[in-house]
């Protein structure tokens, strides 16, 4: 690299920077106000004699971050955050401007499992509902303020089935900073409601299922299914975090309820649908196709013996409810698990 030593530097024309990646640029011997144009971050840097920094103004006055998976989507980048990690601001641009100190984000809690086969109340059997999906928390659109600083990243896990005569475990909470996505309620074990959460969990029936599923959060999804009112009725679907899970269905169209359907978001660059509940189980003899909401939820049992399925992990789907186990053989069907969480933050960083 030339060296030119000038008191004053007039320039009339441009001025080329040498252009460097990030790891191109840690491997320079940089001494004090060394400054180059880094071509990953789309800005010109600075060496302070400790570390690269970006120079006030640079890369036209945006967000300078770093943290979880990167990558670019057009002049916007996307971090995602599978797990526990730190969404790390170093620079904003004007808040007086357009996409200056704002991000777009996207928070999804883990989905709670769906309720298991029990022998509860009056010696019944019955089916497990469906695992309501994790809450949904966005801003849809680049609104969310930040400033230079750390934001600390929770990802939810999925809860887990419950086995025997017991409801589904909740999902964990996902969060940025302060934002919280709370978990999805459990599906109710036979009998019993399902559970609250960032959706509801769906009631587990079996003649005396039908009071409400668990409620949703407001702003980040919706109720669980009820049960069906009659003997040998099938389980609510888990609450969606577009919609409510489906009710059961009475003997003799006693098909399996669905899960509701999950919220569609292209933050990530591509559509996709996240927070889909966990559908119910049907009885022995009642057919065996239930369906999951769209976004990850689970299956509920797929025969009469069968565990409910998983819901889809990165999504926040609920699991899906065990069956109505016949013969009753055990082990006991258990409820399927629900599916991890995700966090996503975009902005405009060119």
């Amino acid at each position: 690299m030339s060296t030119l030593n000038a008191g004053t530097l007039n320039i009339t024309g441009t001025l080329n920077l040498p252009s460097y990646t990030t790891s191109q640029r840690n491997a320079l011997s940089a001494s004090v106000g060394m400054m180059i144009y880094n071509s990953e971050e789309g800005g010109v840097e600075v060496y302070d004699g400790t570390e690269w920094k970006a120079a006030i103004g640079a890369g036209g006055g945006f967000i300078t971050a770093s943290g979880g998976a990167i990558q670019n989507d057009g002049d916007f980048r996307v971090h995602t955050f599978n797990s526990a990690s730190a969404f790390v601001v170093t620079e904003v641009g004007d808040s007086t401007q357009p996409f200056g100190n704002t991000v777009d984000y996207l928070i999804v809690a883990g989905g709670g499992g769906g309720g298991g086969f029990g022998s509860g109340d009056f010696n019944n059997f019955g089916s497990g509902g469906g695992g309501g999906a994790g809450g949904v928390l966005r801003t849809d659109g680049y609104n969310y303020a930040v400033s230079a600083g750390s934001y600390s990243i929770a990802v939810g896990g999925g809860g887990t089935g419950g086995t025997g005569n017991s409801a589904g475990s909740p999902g964990g909470n996902s969060s940025l900073g302060t934002q919280t996505a709370i978990g999805g309620g459990g599906g109710g074990q036979q009998d019993k409601p399902g559970q609250s959460g960032g959706s509801g969990g769906g009631n587990g029936t079996d003649g005396d299922g039908e009071g409400p599923g668990g409620s949703g959060t407001a702003g980040q999804g919706f109720p669980g299914g009820t049960g069906a009112t009659s003997q040998n009725g099938t389980s609510g679907g888990g609450g969606g975090a577009g919609e409510a899970g489906q009710g059961g269905y009475n003997r003799p169209n006693s098909g399996p309820a669905r899960g509701g359907n999950g919220y569609t978001s292209a933050i990530s660059g591509s559509p996709q649908t996240y927070g889909g509940g966990g559908g119910g189980a049907n009885y022995p003899g009642g057919p065996h196709n239930p369906n999951g909401g769209s976004g990850g939820g689970g299956v509920g049992a797929l025969s009469p013996t069968a565990n409910g399925n998983p819901g889809t992990g990165g999504l926040g789907g609920g699991g899906g409810g065990a069956a109505d186990q016949d013969p009753r053989n055990y082990p006991e069907p258990k409820g399927g698990n629900g599916g991890g969480g995700i966090v996503i933050v975009k902005y405009k960083f060119q």
